[in-house]
């Protein structure tokens, strides 16, 4: 695990405060983020699932094997940034 020190992060953000400076408030705000992120991304996820097996378009086993470009992988790299960077910014507030 990173230490207070550790300059390998993949990409640098400012560390969160310590857990006992947070207010409860703020610990909410992330786990209610992070649910309907999830909630959200399920729903859309089996919406899709469920079209295109409808359709004949795609099987499970296609999307297990999918390997995405450099480009869609780089736009995933960013939007779990801009995640991560909003959890981080409830914590720090």
């Amino acid at each position: 695990m990173s230490g207070p020190g550790d300059d390998n992060r993949p990409y640098k953000l400012p560390r969160p405060r310590q857990l006992e400076e947070l207010s409860p408030d703020q610990v909410v705000a992330v786990v209610l983020r992070l649910a309907m992120e999830v909630t959200v991304l399920r729903d859309r996820l089996r919406t899709h699932e469920q079209l295109l097996a409808e359709k004949g378009l795609l099987t499970p086993q296609e999307v297990e094997d999918f390997s995405p470009s450099k480009d869609e992988a780089d736009a995933r790299r960013q939007a779990s940034m801009t995640l991560v960077e909003n959890l981080i910014g409830d914590l720090s507030e």
